[in-house]
């Protein structure tokens, strides 16, 4: 796993909003099945870690109800601002460097974080854990994405974003590498499942993939990585209704920390 990384994206970017939007669609069901799999129920303490636009923080303030706490935290909470209940708190904090309560909560949950930022990032995740609660990180692992029909110009655009932001410490395979990981860190009833979504060009599912694109432009552009006519093409063909994309596998992973007393 890669050591501490940098966040790729700029969240004052003006369609920051929209991205993570499309990023929920894509995926909250997803998350909140696995979520509900650990047995979550009312009085819960779960704290969500790199809370994004707030989607899972406000679902686990509503199942865990007035008697559990949800802590959310990010880095910038300004997509965080109009979330709003009397058992949510959202706090500005760098998972990195800035300190957390230990043993509080009953579930960690960190959603696209540690494939950014590391495997330090989920290090810094357990001491929050009590003892006998749940660390639950899902990553990408880009083995399994493709297109159809092939096509191998938006492919290579596709690429050039992924090795643009494994330079700031990305890591695309990060899912497969979450077991061992969560192993090493001492947790126990260790284990993981995927997820593949199949969606077409131009569905409500691209938004996230076109608006993770258009954030990159500029980098893309200024690095000669791609050219203007080549990432054209590929936003053309991802709102290509005809264009069927295989999306790149999301890895959940999940351990309990040991309780001595059980």
């Amino acid at each position: 796993m890669t050591t501490a990384g940098t966040y790729v994206y700029d969240q004052a970017w003006h369609e920051e909003r929209r991205r993570l939007a499309g990023m929920e669609d894509l995926l909250d069901p997803g998350t909140r099945a696995v979520i509900e799999s650990l047995g979550i129920a009312p009085g819960w303490r779960c704290l969500e870690v790199g809370a994004g636009g707030g989607s899972i923080a406000k679902w686990l303030a509503e199942r865990v109800g007035p008697g559990g706490e949800v802590l959310a935290t990010d880095v910038s909470t300004r997509h965080l601002a109009a979330l709003e209940a009397p058992n949510l708190e959202v706090r500005e904090h760098d998972i990195l460097s800035d300190p957390l309560p230990d043993g509080r909560f009953g579930l960690v949950h960190a959603r696209l974080v540690v494939e950014h930022l590391g495997g330090r990032a989920l290090e810094r995740m357990l001491p929050p854990l009590r003892p006998g609660g749940w660390l639950l990180v899902e990553d990408y692992d880009w083995a399994a994405a493709g297109l159809h029909p092939d096509d191998g110009d938006t492919q290579r655009v596709i690429d050039r974003a992924l090795d643009l932001m494994s330079r700031s410490g990305f890591d695309p395979q990060c899912g497969r590498k979450l077991v061992p990981e969560l192993e090493r860190a001492g947790l126990e009833e260790v284990s993981a499942d995927g997820r593949l979504r199949v969606y077409r060009g131009g569905s409500p599912a691209t938004a996230f993939v076109r608006l993770s694109l258009e954030a990159l432009t500029p980098s893309l552009l200024d690095s000669g990585a791609v050219t203007l006519s080549e990432l054209e093409h590929a936003l053309a063909t991802i709102d290509d209704p005809d264009t069927v994309f295989l999306s790149a596998a999301m890895i959940a992973a999940r351990g309990r920390k040991p309780d001595p007393e059980s």
